[in-house]
């Protein structure tokens, strides 16, 4: 599936995230989970389900810790205009385990 860079919070202490989508959500994501598992470069990290992720937020982030921040610096930018996030994959593995990807 195809999502996007999210970057949220003060300009002084942003917190980025991954955003999915409502479609991507609704067919990929089970409402049962509180977390999920993503392979970022070959490595297995754990993130919480907000309950704001199955109404109007449709991404997960990297709250108290820079994971997404340092794969988006690694792959893109974490700097980006207004609107226009850096695109790329995620790979559904099944049962909450997701492989995100570099190359859209």
């Amino acid at each position: 599936m195809q999502a996007s860079a999210w970057r949220g919070g003060s300009s002084a202490r942003p917190v980025y995230g991954i955003r999915v989508g409502r479609p991507n959500r609704d067919a990929h994501f089970d409402r049962a989970w509180s977390s999920i598992e993503v392979e970022m470069d070959g490595r297995w990290e754990t993130f919480q389900l907000t309950p704001g992720f199955w109404n109007q937020c449709t991404e997960f982030r990297d709250r108290g810790s820079p994971r997404i921040r340092e794969w988006l610096e690694r792959h893109f930018t974490t700097d980006w205009p207004k609107g226009c996030p850096p695109k790329f994959r995620l790979e559904v593995l099944g049962g909450g385990r997701v492989r995100l990807r570099s190359d859209v």
